[in-house]
């Protein structure tokens, strides 16, 4: 069975006009993202910005739950906030999950857009976790999507999450919520 990475990118990301840009890190997405991958299984969840400001938060933010809070509370959010790294860029995280690994992760990322080239359906990124050693690294982006620079590195793309009209733009950590449960829920990997 392959080992599950989650990354959640700051840059190269899409504004509302379709600019590439670099997008602000929350802190709830650090916080609440680390306690879905941890409730799904993930091996690790890569926060990553280039922006060193932002880094530092999201370090104080892992620090204050792993350190400061779970001495005085007896909380488990600690425990879902040790699965967090903050990097610089993705080829960081790559380099990580390759060293932990002794193998080259599978790159696979999420958009809200139909991008059809190298589709992967949620069923068959569950058959590559069971059935394949090889870890992937399930990439989610911010602000309005990733940059076509970015989506143009990733070996596959998961189908976007529909409602039930034309409005498309869940939260991130709803999304984050969401893939994890199609690719990993319902006691689909052991």
């Amino acid at each position: 069975m392959g080992n599950l990475y989650i990354g959640l990118l700051h840059y190269p990301m899409r504004n509302r006009r379709g600019d590439v840009v670099t997008t602000s890190m929350t802190s709830m997405d650090v916080h609440d993202i680390a306690r879905t991958a941890k409730t799904f299984g993930a091996a690790r969840y890569y926060v990553i910005t280039p922006l060193k400001t932002q880094r530092e938060i999201a370090r104080r933010l892992r620090g204050y739950w792993t350190e400061q809070e779970r001495t005085r509370e007896n909380t488990n959010r600690g425990e879902a906030l040790e699965l967090v790294s903050v990097l610089d860029k993705l080829e960081e995280g790559i380099l990580d999950i390759s060293d932990r690994e002794e193998k080259e992760p599978l790159l696979v990322g999420t958009s809200a857009r139909h991008l059809d080239e190298r589709r992967m359906e949620y069923e068959e990124a569950t058959d590559q976790l069971r059935e394949e050693t090889k870890p992937m690294f399930l990439l989610f982006g911010t602000g309005w999507g990733m940059a076509d620079e970015l989506t143009s590195q990733l070996d596959y793309l998961l189908p976007p999450i529909e409602g039930i009209d034309e409005f498309n733009h869940l939260s991130v950590r709803a999304a984050v919520a969401v893939t994890l449960d199609r690719v990993r829920g319902s006691g689909r990997i052991n």
